[in-house]
């Protein structure tokens, strides 16, 4: 199911078909109106030393759902439910927070029989509270068709595998799918595809995008992504509020396929590129105030995202070192000290039934690792699963905490302080 459905996309990427224009190198010609608002302690669901667990849930069986983990550790399961009676939509995917909001997408395409309704694709909530404020139907979200594209409809729906949401403010909620990237105000409830983040396939008959979601990130108003596929040219890409076109685009070179991407600091990305035939990678070393590439280094491992859902970046940084997913049980680190390549830890050593990671993210404040992995991956089976949290402020990663059956196919892990840091 969700190593399925990141397998699908990256394929995509490099399957997918485009016309012969592609968006050129430039320089911003958009500043962003506002930045993300100063940060202010949140209570509640939101409140600073929390996480947010968002599960996928095996979608034949279930509908998305929230886990919490307090400050002081205790857990609750299904918070979304328990506040408001109701459910996500079927297969969550993406959240982000902004202010005191909570933006959550689903792909709610299947409709299984016994499964309750969700509340839809894009469900806007109190993030203190989770009580719901505004949730947007499938049928809603629709866009006008783009010029060039051969289908019949005026108006066009998402694709049916979300992969992605950023929100930049309540009118640029940037979300992405497997068509492409979208801008989306929830003042207006305007849905518009982003020019340069898509190509057409299939003679103009299909919309395929050109962006990859994982490890999409906002940094001081701007979203920069990864793009690349066999059809289209390996690039960093960048965002900004209130426009429908990609701002400007950056070549990274070799590799066709992008691993994700993570921040080093204000100033600097690392893109990871790979290329499946070769077994080899390069890591990226992007100044984004200047736009230029200031470092490359090739990587004899294949670092893909293939191993995570599509939000999970492939690649992500602490302390200056690149840590990635060396296969579906073991992380691997690259030095900044020696440059070296080395395995680091193994889950199956503390949760001897892992078959799989769903996803991993790094609290970059406290130095703490959240690896969540299932025994089994079927849209139809809920599997024994672990929320494993590692320190990696030691030489060797240290397990803190092991929660079992917390995660139910999770899709992303998010410590509330990474939102005031974008």
């Amino acid at each position: 199911m969700n190593k399925t459905f990141t397998y699908f996309f990256a394929t995509s990427l490099w399957l997918a078909a485009c016309t012969s224009e592609q968006p050129n190198e430039s320089q911003p010609d958009t500043e962003p109106t506002d930045t993300v608002p100063a940060s202010v302690t949140l209570g509640g669901y939101a409140s600073p030393e929390s996480v947010l667990i968002l599960n996928e849930g095996a979608r034949m069986l279930e509908n998305g759902s929230l886990a919490y983990i307090s400050p002081d550790g205790n857990i609750q399961s299904d918070i979304y439910k328990s506040t408001n009676g109701t459910e996500l939509g079927n297969q969550a995917i993406a959240l982000d927070l902004y202010g005191n909001k909570l933006y959550i997408i689903c792909n709610d395409y299947l409709k299984p029989e016994g499964v309750s309704e969700g509340d839809g694709l894009l469900i806007i909530a109190n993030a203190e509270t989770l009580q719901k404020e505004k949730a947007y139907q499938r049928e809603e979200m629709v866009f006008a068709r783009p010029e060039g594209c051969k289908q019949e409809n005026e108006y066009l729906e998402m694709e049916s595998s979300l992969s992605n949401i950023i929100v930049l403010d309540e009118k640029n909620i940037f979300i992405a799918d497997a068509q492409a990237v979208y801008r989306f105000d929830s003042t207006t409830g305007k849905l518009a595809l982003i020019e340069g983040s898509y190509a057409f396939g299939n003679q103009g008959v299909t919309i395929e995008s050109i962006i990859s979601p994982s490890g999409m990130t906002a940094i001081n108003g701007f979203i920069y992504a990864g793009a690349g596929g066999f059809w289209s040219e390996t690039m960093l890409v960048e965002f900004v509020k209130g426009s429908d076109k990609v701002n400007r685009t950056l070549k990274l070179g070799k590799g066709n396929l992008i691993s994700g991407l993570c921040k080093l600091n204000d100033s600097t990305l690392v893109a990871g590129t790979y290329a499946r035939e070769s077994k080899s990678s390069y890591l990226y070393y992007i100044d984004i105030k200047d736009w230029a590439v200031k470092d490359e280094k090739r990587i004899n491992e294949t670092i893909s995202p293939d191993v995570f859902t599509a939000t999970s970046s492939g690649i992500f940084a602490y302390n200056g070192d690149i840590y990635f997913p060396q296969d579906d049980a073991s992380l691997a680190r690259i030095s900044s000290k020696t440059g070296r390549t080395e395995e680091v830890l193994n889950v199956r050593n503390d949760a001897a039934n892992a078959n799989g990671f769903d996803c991993m993210t790094v609290d970059a404040t406290k130095g703490w690792l959240y690896i969540s992995t299932h025994m089994q991956n079927s849209e139809s089976i809920i599997p024994e699963s672990n929320l494993l949290i590692y320190d990696l402020n030691e030489e060797t990663p240290r397990l803190l905490k092991d929660f079992s059956n917390l995660t139910r196919y999770a899709a992303g892990i998010y410590p509330t302080n990474r939102f005031s840091a974008n």
